[in-house]
């Protein structure tokens, strides 16, 4: 349902918080094609332990991924852990911290950690059709 298109460079460096270089951008595949419903900005790999910004205090909510399992050949997720279990070519990784800006009405509010599918989705479909419309994420 859902696409991350991440920039290997924005995600390596140590800037943080740059609206002209955003680690990921989040897209939706909606009856209309992908629709963007997310910048996702992300502290870079070799800032393991430092605290993220909190420009907007304890609105600012900043979260980490535990389930999900990285290719160990290319370093993209392929999926999420199941029963404790990551498929063939894969192991789990604990991600830096992230934070999403969301574009589309999820319920929570642009600063939600993480939506639903379901509701992301949703979300998506109340946004204006892109023009030409995009094909699927």
């Amino acid at each position: 349902m859902m696409v991350h298109y991440a920039n290997p460079s924005y995600l390596a460096s140590p800037q943080t918080l740059d609206p002209g270089a955003i680690e990921s951008l989040v897209y939706a595949n909606t009856s209309h094609g992908a629709v963007l419903v997310a910048a996702m900005y992300a502290m870079a790999n070799n800032q393991v332990g430092q605290a993220p910004p909190m420009p907007g205090g304890c609105l600012t909510e900043w979260h980490v991924h535990t389930n999900l399992c990285f290719s160990n050949t290319k370093g993209v997720v392929v999926g999420a852990e199941h029963n404790g279990l990551c498929p063939a070519g894969s192991s789990n990784r604990v991600t830096q911290p992230m934070l999403h800006v969301w574009l589309a009405p999820v319920a929570g509010g642009p600063l939600t950690v993480d939506a639903s599918g379901a509701q992301i989705t949703a979300a998506a479909a109340q946004l204006p059709a892109p023009s030409p419309p995009n094909p699927a994420a």
